[in-house]
């Protein structure tokens, strides 16, 4: 069988703060696909389904390093509007 390009992974949440949205947890593509709008497609995909159920937003966590995928949220309209804190447990 074939391999899968590129993959996301995503999940229907609600908050107080932000009510009903789609929470993207994975977004990922091969090396050798990248900057082919496959990433995109998977966005919009996902935009879509969030719109369909009537949802308020899609939202995501980027690494702080990811300086291609920054680039492709902004183009999107993905705002960042928060720091996300992590604490390594010994």
């Amino acid at each position: 069988g074939g391999k899968a390009i590129a993959a996301i992974g995503y999940r229907y949440l609600q908050y107080l703060y932000n009510g009903k949205h789609i929470y993207i947890d994975d977004l990922s593509t091969l090396p050798a696909a990248r900057g082919k709008g496959y990433a995109g497609k998977l966005l919009d995909f996902v935009e879509a389904e969030a719109r369909a159920k009537g949802y308020q937003a899609v939202t995501l966590d980027s690494g702080h390093q990811r300086f291609d995928a920054h680039r492709l949220y902004l183009n999107r309209g993905f705002k960042i509007i928060a720091h996300h804190f992590s604490k390594t447990l010994n």
